[in-house]
């Protein structure tokens, strides 16, 4: 297998926001924001606020709106942000970007809603001190959770610089914050009966969403299935409209363990090996002869790096798989983490999977697989 270092940083917030979402009140204007980073070089070049909003954030999982005139917001500074945050999730297919990047001007964004859950605001103007760009991250200012950033420059030259500076860790705020959001929801489900079957089989715990299915065969595997998803359809027979549901997506997360015996087990190659090995026994599609298996073609080979989940080491694997066997009948997307149990001597996978047709978005599906993921801790 083909080993691509792809780095996805997982910025951690100080604080965890944990009290309910209101969310009937209208935009408002922010509390006064509270100061939590300054810079080092002479001036406040980068700060972190806090506008301790309450209220709903609005619009679509994986949507970021830049606000700026159309003159500011040149071909240049597009391909600059299309390079960072409209990039590809590699190796799915059909390509899926980490956010869709729309432009609004500042007349535009003040007539409909200000809570949108990404937006990055672009003000260039003489009066900002030549030689000194800025830009201000404030954190739930007009919704909780929301990211508001504004960025501030000289002239189109400065700005430029400076996002070739700055882009890339604020890419990884707002990625994280994505699916941050669905790991603040998470906590608010108890799910103690399910917590406690984790915790005995695997050792482990994760904050689970509302309304899943838990099915366990044996100690080796786990399956948590959540909540289709579908969107309504309207369908015309002869002069009658009618609506039904269409275009399900289905998800799930999956657990298993097997003995740890040596490192060798803990190669990308071996950890994928004993992945279709397993799921092969476990994974079956309700049509005879057909199971869950990784998909090896040399354009969508998995990709994997180091990484570490609340302190606990691993590898981190995104990749396609397909139901295979006598039939091939559908596929998907998986996201997932092998590690080895410090405590039990065992190797623990975490990995979710996504079946979802290409019509719908599966921006909010990916972020709720990666929140029960990075959720992840070890328990005696």
């Amino acid at each position: 297998m083909q080993k691509h270092l792809i780095f996805l940083s997982a910025i951690i917030f100080v604080s965890i926001l944990t009290s309910c979402l209101d969310e009937g009140k209208p935009d408002s204007k922010p509390t006064e924001p509270i100061v939590k980073q300054d810079s080092t070089r002479g001036y406040k070049r980068i700060r972190i606020v806090d506008g301790k909003s309450i209220s709903q954030y609005a619009g679509k999982p994986g949507r970021l709106m830049i606000i700026a005139d159309n003159g500011m917001y040149t071909d240049e500074i597009q391909q600059l942000f299309d390079s960072i945050f409209a990039k590809e999730i590699r190796p799915y297919y059909p390509k899926h970007p980490y956010f869709e990047i729309y432009q609004r001007t500042p007349k535009e964004f003040s007539e409909n809603s200000k809570r949108l859950r990404n937006v990055i605001k672009i003000t260039v103007s003489e009066k900002v001190p030549e030689g000194k760009p800025r830009m201000e991250v404030r954190k739930n200012y007009y919704a909780k959770t929301q990211l508001f950033t504004e960025i501030y420059a000289h002239d189109i030259n400065e700005l430029y610089t400076f996002l070739e500076d700055e882009l890339f860790s604020l890419f990884k705020l707002y990625e994280t914050q994505e699916w941050k959001r669905e790991f603040y929801r998470h906590q608010r489900s108890k799910n103690q009966s399910t917590k406690r079957k984790l915790a005995s089989k695997f050792g482990i715990r994760m904050e689970l969403p509302d309304k899943f299915r838990y099915e366990s065969i044996d100690d080796q595997y786990a399956i948590i299935l959540l909540p289709d998803r579908s969107r309504q359809m309207e369908m015309k027979v002869g002069d009658a409209l009618g609506s039904t549901k269409a275009n399900f997506i289905q998800s799930g997360i999956m657990v298993w363990q097997y003995p740890f015996k040596d490192s060798s087990q803990m190669k990308p190659e071996m950890l994928m090996q004993k992945r279709d090995t397993i799921l092969k026994y476990h994974a079956k599609h309700e049509i005879p002869g057909v199971y869950m298996g990784t998909q090896d073609h040399p354009a969508v080979l998995p990709e994997f790096e180091r990484f570490k989940v609340n302190g606990i080491e691993g590898y981190q694997f995104r990749g396609l798989y397909k139901f295979t066997g006598r039939l091939e009948p559908s596929g998907g997307k998986f996201w997932s983490f092998h590690f080895k149990h410090p405590k039990r001597n065992t190797v623990v996978a975490v990995s979710g999977y996504l079946d979802a047709p290409p019509t719908m978005s599966a921006s909010f599906d990916l972020n709720r697989i990666r929140a029960i993921i990075y959720s992840l801790k070890l328990v005696d």
